[in-house]
């Protein structure tokens, strides 16, 4: 992994886990900070902000117990703290663990719950001054679903669940929508299972019922939430195209489900974006598909989607289609990097 440096040259390298890809996550803070963390060949837990590369990297969590090093690294950046999220296996529990940063300073690793085993991964978003997390776990043989709130000064809040009467998912994702409700995404990855959407209103502190987005004799794919002007929707990729299922807003039923064939030979590659503008609610993802075809672009246009059967008022329509354009100029430069980066 290297970074790039405040004079836009690349720094020193460090190495990574043999599972560098869930073991390491990057976040973009509101005072518009790079941070990482990622878990090195030794299995130790390191965080390291951008331009301070020189500098050694700070050691959060270093286990000398063999098959206990951490894994599945999340980032979340709250008020003035940078959250970091991993999972460490110990008396065959897989354990979801916390970490605050501030100032300089870490805390000790505080566990929030037991992930069920089988369940791959958790979710964290923000809402701007809380961090929620989201993950499944097991009690007397009944899987919940379960959310736990942690507030601006790091204390975690009483977990909140509902019942999972479902296959096990092995992916999360959350995203905070406008008016702070959260939608939370459950899929099995590519294998035969179905994808399911929760609303998760933090006032009152209840999940909707389960939506199943996608049932098994759907393509399989990779499932990604996006929200575009506060509707979620659930894209999926698959080999030769890609299916976008709109949902209500309270996430009671799917409105649409579009198809857009790819029309390029390569295989889709999935990408995670981030976006560090301040009020950036038009636009919202956990990860995002893009295709590497002729050329990089989105497979989607934007402008036409957001356009679509949402109701709103000319201002918002002026709005978002400014966000669209400047979300396009990250793109533009996306696609300058990664060609630089891969010239012969």
């Amino acid at each position: 992994m290297s970074m790039l440096e405040s004079d836009n040259h690349w720094g020193p390298p460090f190495l990574l886990s043999e599972n560098a890809t869930p073991d390491f996550s990057v976040s973009i803070g509101q005072d518009d900070t790079i941070r990482s963390s990622f878990v090195d060949y030794a299995g130790r837990l390191l965080f390291v902000q951008a331009c301070e590369e020189r500098k050694e990297p700070v050691v959060l969590l270093e286990s000398r117990i063999v098959g206990s090093a951490p894994y599945s690294v999340v980032l979340s950046e709250s008020k003035n703290a940078t959250n970091v999220f991993y999972v460490v296996s110990h008396n065959r529990k897989q354990l979801l663990t916390y970490q605050r940063i501030e100032n300089g300073s870490f805390t000790m690793p505080e566990v929030e719950g037991v992930i069920v085993r089988g369940c791959e991964n958790f979710s964290a978003c923000s809402d701007g001054s809380s961090t929620h997390l989201f993950f499944l776990t097991e009690i007397q043989d009944v899987n919940l679903i379960v959310h736990r709130r942690i507030n601006s000064e790091g204390k975690a809040m009483k977990p909140n669940s509902a019942p999972f009467p479902h296959k096990v998912s092995k992916r999360l994702q959350s995203v905070t929508g406008k008016g702070k409700p959260i939608y939370v995404l459950l899929s099995g990855g590519e294998d035969d299972e179905s994808t399911l959407l929760y609303r998760f209103d933090p006032e009152t502190n209840r999940f909707s019922k389960g939506l199943e987005v996608f049932n098994p004799s759907t393509p399989r794919g990779f499932d990604s939430l996006i929200m575009v002007d506060n509707y979620p929707s659930v894209v999926r990729t698959c080999n030769s195209h890609m299916l976008l299922a709109r949902v209500n807003a309270d996430a009671s039923s799917v409105l649409a489900e579009t198809k857009f064939d790819l029309t390029t030979t390569n295989p889709p590659l999935r990408c995670g974006y981030l976006s560090n503008y301040k009020d950036d609610i038009n636009f919202a993802c956990a990860d995002l598909p893009i295709i590497f075809g002729s050329g990089l672009r989105f497979p989607l246009d934007w402008r036409t989607y957001a356009s679509g059967k949402f109701e709103k008022s000319n201002d918002e329509k002026d709005l978002l289609q400014g966000r669209i354009k400047e979300l396009e100029g990250r793109v533009e430069f996306l696609e300058n990097t990664l060609r630089e980066m891969l010239r012969p």
